[in-house]
């Protein structure tokens, strides 16, 4: 596998991390065989009868309860997820998913100094240059300021159900 290919990857396990699609913890098992045929979780081709397969399986709570992998699809990925669980990502290494919330460290250039934002990318690099947006204002990164690291925002946790002795008494107007 080329180099080149091996950065795409890792930034793709970085991506599919931060949006889910990939776990970022320990599987509850690791099964390792010969490939199924079935796709890979990282690099999406099939894992062939000739190649070995990792297979991760994860708690039924878990959002992808199970996970296969090329061996070195799954190199990769535990390499992502090290970098992950340090939680700040440097923007050379890799980019924020599309159109999500992330927080980041912005620099302020030339003038010094620089601060902590939740910022949205909304121009992928490819087409045009790429486009942070302050995501509290909806308004585009002065000039000369740039992310220079970004690590995925905490899941929101469900609101916590009022039990009937924690609820509040609400009176109604007669």
């Amino acid at each position: 596998m080329a180099k080149q290919n091996e950065e795409l990857l890792r930034a793709r396990a970085l991506e599919r991390i931060v949006q889910h699609r990939l776990p970022h913890v320990k599987p509850t098992r690791v099964w390792g065989g010969y490939g199924s045929g079935l796709p890979c979780s990282l690099c999406d081709q099939p894992i062939l009868a000739t190649e070995p397969e990792m297979e991760l399986e994860y708690e039924s709570s878990e959002r992808v309860p199970t996970v296969r992998f090329h061996l070195r699809c799954q190199v990769l990925w535990d390499s992502a997820c090290q970098q992950k669980a340090s939680q700040w990502i440097p923007v050379r290494d890799a980019l924020p998913p599309l159109h999500t919330v992330v927080e980041a460290r912005v620099s302020f250039g030339t003038a010094g100094g620089g601060v902590v934002l939740n910022v949205i990318r909304v121009c992928d690099g490819r087409t045009g240059p790429i486009i942070w947006i302050n995501a509290t204002t909806n308004v585009r990164l002065p000039e000369g300021w740039q992310p220079t690291e970004w690590r995925a925002l905490p899941e929101a946790s469900p609101p916590a159900l009022a039990s009937a002795d924690t609820a509040p008494i609400v009176q109604r107007r007669a």
